[in-house]
């Protein structure tokens, strides 16, 4: 089915013979492979649902269409099939409303069949299957199943608030499809139909045949629904001067064509979906009828049945204009329960909400004593998360402070090394020049002396770093206790303000909200300051090896100067041997000596090659160094900076906890007041009801004297 929209089943018919022998020329085309059709020479084309070629038989059309929508009959919903088209289209041909037992059959009989099927595969369910057939002929509706004479089985039109309903119609209980067939035949042979110069079987009325499903679970009465299956046959549209009617015909069309005019207007108005217009239902009794299949509760197919031939181009492509609109109306179909079954379960459900305001109320109905031990032992918990969130406050405050004393503690340090090591540079430099000219110690003793005042003020400085530390760590223990204090007290209030919930569990929740906050806060500092510990640790590493370095490039210059010598001293060797005339034992020893000379320069030239590489590795080194400096300074801006925030979060929620404890203790004293002002009512009216009760007592009094004087 297409969601909520009417779908649109597009059939074409073969030419019949007589337009066969005018020489009438197919003017449509179906795309291959689309459900669309072309109007031929020209460029209008229409989309629909479906779109079957006149080679397609009863029972493709069927299994295509209109099979698929006996399942939602069985799930509670209304259906309703329509045909519509100009005068001989094969509307009913199509339907199936003629049935006398023989030739292809239509759209109703295949129904039926399928419908019982499906009923004999529900085992637990039961069923309660009945039909009607009515015709409507020149806005008169008549009942097709009655055993009246047709002048006495016209039935009525009415409207219950929320459907449609007919008054008087005959509904006749079915149990297989054969029953239901003998129905439809019955009907057929009362339906009025007349020959025509387009048609020698014309059909003079719109015929609606309905199936009603009564089902029901058997296990469950609550599931039962009553869903309608209505198959609805139109009387062809018709011009009087291609169907040549005359007199009682004549007369017949023009009551046809006004019923569908309307129709027509019904659809063109729900297509255009604007809100707030007027869709003329009332305008005919065929539109009426049709009300919860258009626009209402129903999943409606609509069969357009068109004429190929030229010939009848102009109705065609009226039909095809009216289907395209059709297409864009939408339902609302709901699942039909059965009315009784629909009213038990309105009243279960009122009965459920009484019941539970009763509760709410506490009229009459008390808790049972499980939900109120449930009660208590929520409210204990409440109490004891409460504690422990105040207690987690507190920790992590004291946290917020250590971590300041932290860092004020490492920028302290940081400052005292930075001089440190610029002092101790200055002293061995004294140091080397003292050490060369010993002669000018008087000027030496000044400088020294300039260096001992600058490692007194570094002194002083690290003092004034102390006393700082100090002052935090006394005004941070003041705001602490303050705040520890002004707690307490807050628990007091909660003990004696138990019906000021509302303020408390707002007080509960932003107090639980900053705690998470700082811990989340807390824990990245923490974080941080693993990861700065382990990138200090690897920095003072490279720093020790960046050291090496330093010696690494000393030796590498004396390992070159050694080879220079030795190498002039192999040249020197080499030279003695070939220029002078030596002794061969002397000239052995000379050889050895070059030999020995190579060995060392080899050896040296080696541990030069290893020096290189450990000074470009340590180059790479110095390159990690500066990388993992600056990210330990990014990780310290970062940290300085969650300090500060859960510093500030903390004084402010510092402050608002205070306003809102001034804001309890004012909502207490309005309780205070209003209990005492309620105290001052009871007495009041206490002593009014004794002044009443003594003014009656007196006028009794008076009443008993007045008999006894009468007397």
């Amino acid at each position: 089915m297409c969601d909520n929209t009417v779908c649109v089943a597009l059939r074409i018919r073969p030419l019949v013979i007589s337009e066969i022998e005018m020489g009438c020329q197919m003017c449509l085309d179906v795309v291959s492979g689309e459900p669309q059709v072309r109007i031929c020479n020209t460029s209008k084309a229409f989309t629909y649902n479906y779109v079957f070629p006149p080679k397609v038989g009863q029972e493709d059309f069927y299994n295509i269409a209109i099979k698929q929508l006996i399942d939602n009959i069985f799930q509670g919903y209304n259906v309703t099939i329509l045909a519509y088209g100009q005068t001989g289209s094969g509307k009913t041909h199509s339907m199936g409303t003629n049935y006398v037992g023989m030739g292809e059959k239509g759209i109703i009989p295949r129904v039926a069949h399928d419908i019982f099927e499906t009923i004999k595969s529900k085992e637990d369910w039961s069923f309660k299957v009945s039909v009607s057939f009515m015709e409507l002929y020149q806005e008169q509706l008549y009942d097709l199943l009655s055993d009246k004479q047709r002048s006495q089985s016209i039935v009525d039109i009415r409207e219950d608030g929320k459907s449609i309903k007919i008054f008087g119609v005959t509904e006749k209980e079915v149990t297989n499809a054969q029953e239901t067939l003998e129905c439809l035949t019955q009907g057929a042979m009362g339906r009025v139909t007349g020959a025509t110069a387009m048609n020698a079987h014309s059909s003079r009325s719109h015929a609606i045949f309905t199936i009603c499903i009564h089902q029901e679970e058997k296990t469950d009465p609550n599931t039962a629904t009553v869903a309608k299956f209505h198959l609805v046959d139109l009387a062809g549209s018709e011009r009087s001067k291609k169907t040549q009617a005359t007199g009682e015909r004549f007369k017949e069309g023009v009551n046809i064509n006004k019923g569908l005019l309307a129709l027509g207007n019904v659809i063109s108005q729900l297509g255009d979906g604007a809100p707030g217009t007027y869709v003329g239902y009332r305008d005919s009794k065929l539109t009426r009828l049709l009300q919860d299949s258009l626009g209402g509760n129903s999943m409606t197919l609509m069969v357009a049945c068109v004429s190929p031939a030229d010939y009848n181009l102009d109705e065609t492509l009226s039909t095809l204009r009216y289907a395209d609109r059709a297409r864009k109306i939408k339902n609302k179909p709901i699942v039909n329960q059965d009315s009784k079954v629909a009213e038990i379960n309105r009243l279960n459900k009122i009965v459920q909400e009484l019941r539970l305001l009763l509760v709410n109320q506490e009229l009459g109905i008390t808790c049972p004593k499980e939900h109120e031990e449930l009660e208590e032992k929520y409210s204990i918990l409440q109490q004891k998360f409460r504690d422990m969130t105040e207690k987690l406050n507190l920790n992590l405050g004291e946290t917020v402070v250590m971590h300041e004393r932290a860092e004020m503690a490492e920028q302290a340090r940081e400052k005292i090394r930075s001089a440190m090591a610029t002092l101790l540079d200055e002293f061995n430099q004294v140091l080397v020049d003292l050490t060369a000219c010993p002669e000018i110690s008087n000027e030496r003793y000044n400088t020294l002396k300039a260096i001992y005042e600058k490692m007194l003020d570094i002194q002083n400085d690290e003092r004034k770093a102390s006393v700082e530390l100090i002052n935090h760590e006394i005004s941070s223990s003041k705001h602490h206790v303050l705040y520890a204090g002004k707690d307490t007290e807050y628990t007091e209030h909660i003990e004696e303000l138990n019906n000021i919930e509302d303020s408390l569990d707002y007080f509960d929740k932003k107090e639980e909200e900053h705690t998470l906050r700082q811990a989340e806060r807390n824990n990245e500092v923490q974080n941080i300051n693993k990861e700065l510990a382990l990138k200090e640790t690897l920095v003072s590493e490279l720093l020790k090896n960046a050291q090496q370095t330093a010696e690494s490039h000393k030796n590498i210059v004396e390992m070159e100067q050694e080879i220079k010598r030795l190498h002039a001293e192999k040249e020197e060797h080499l030279q003695v041997v070939h220029t002078h005339n030596i002794s061969s034992k002397l000239a052995e020893t000379r050889r050895k000596k070059v030999q020995e000379l190579e060995k060392k320069i080899a050896e040296l030239t080696r541990k030069c090659t290893e020096q290189n590489k450990i000074i470009k590795i340590k180059e790479k080194q110095e390159q990690k160094v500066k990388t993992l400096s600056s990210e330990i300074q990014s990780l310290k801006e970062t940290r300085i900076k969650l300090i500060k925030q859960m510093r500030n979060d903390a004084n402010n929620f510092t402050k608002w906890k205070q306003s809102k404890e001034k804001e309890i203790n004012r909502l207490k004293a309005q309780d205070r007041k209003r209990d005492c002002e309620m105290v001052r009512i009871k007495i009041q009216a206490n002593k009014q009801e004794n002044v009443y009760k003594r003014k009656m007592e007196e006028a009794f009094a008076v009443n008993k004297r007045l008999k006894y004087c009468k007397y």
